[in-house]
């Protein structure tokens, strides 16, 4: 596991995950504090990964989900002696600088960063998940640990769900994803390569004509997949109403983890397409997606 913070452009969010790291083991038990959405929790799962893999006492605080409660209407929280609270916050906009590392309240939240790209090395500015801040901790915190090892690469969900991919370019998304494929963590693998047919398409894509190009890419050469994929991707570029940057990803760059038959954007899919919860199931239900991904590093089991 190659740590995320050689990363270029992450060394001033390394450094404060480290002093955020110390605090987490100082002795005080730690209380994982967010709403119940998919994004937050994806960020809370880093840190308890890090606190198993420590031993360390903490507890979970999963609050109701946006969709219940708006973040305007929550109160802070009640911190107790003795008490360190790690609040998962996912916001649109991102913060110009990284929150305060001390103190009985750390607050994981978006925050703007550069990083250098390309034969060019141009400066490219984004926003850096709360989730990806939390992995930068619990990698601090628990290196080896594997539980860690099984979550963390999750936050680059953490990441597509921000809404970068939507309006034009995301360079901490394509970062992240080349950082943990050349690792080994996942491959990428576009349509017509997946195990399983995402079952949610972009509109102009053809099931049937995927399929059918599906079952005769093994005896395909380099020209005729080419030419194969061209054709059959060709509609969702003239018509879909998804960004070309996300469509690219959705096409051509599926994250996929090794020995599961679903990708981690299809899980994903699958997970918003279950209807809506009260505030109180919502929370026993993200509170299971969690022990899901600590023990078998799967959001959603495939049918």
């Amino acid at each position: 596991m190659s740590p995320l913070s050689t990363i270029e452009g992450l060394a001033e969010a390394a450094s404060w995950a480290e002093h955020v790291a110390a605090s987490l083991t100082a002795g005080h038990t730690v209380v994982l504090d967010g709403a119940a959405d998919l994004n937050v929790v994806l960020g809370l799962v880093q840190l308890e990964a890090a606190l198993l893999d420590r031993g360390l006492p903490y507890r979970r605080a999963l609050s109701p989900s946006t969709h219940f409660l708006p973040a305007s209407e929550r109160e802070s929280p009640t911190i107790k002696a003795g008490d360190v609270h790690c609040m998962v916050v996912e916001e649109q906009d991102a913060h110009p600088s990284l929150p305060d590392s001390e103190g009985p309240l750390v607050r994981f939240v978006p925050v703007g960063a550069s990083v250098e790209m390309g034969r060019e090395q141009r400066s490219r500015t984004g926003a850096l998940s709360p989730a990806l801040l939390c992995a930068l901790v619990a990698e601090h915190m628990a290196p080896s640990g594997p539980r860690v090892r099984r979550v963390r690469p999750w936050v680059l969900l953490a990441q597509w769900g921000r809404g970068a991919l939507d309006a034009s370019y995301d360079p901490w998304y394509t970062v992240l994803r080349d950082h943990l494929c050349e690792e080994g963590t996942l491959r990428v693998a576009n349509l017509a390569e997946v195990e399983t047919l995402p079952s949610d398409l972009p509109h102009g894509l053809s099931p049937t004509l995927l399929n059918r190009l599906r079952k005769a890419w093994p005896r395909m050469d380099h020209e005729a997949r080419s030419r194969g994929f061209s054709e059959a991707v060709l509609p969702a570029l003239r018509h879909t109403d998804v960004a070309s940057a996300r469509l690219e990803e959705i096409v051509w760059h599926r994250p996929v983890l090794p020995g599961n038959p679903l990708d981690v954007l299809e899980q994903a899919s699958r997970l918003a397409s279950e209807p809506p919860t009260d505030s109180a199931q919502g929370r026993v239900s993200m509170s299971r997606r969690m022990d899901a991904l600590l023990s078998t590093g799967t959001l959603v089991e495939p049918n």
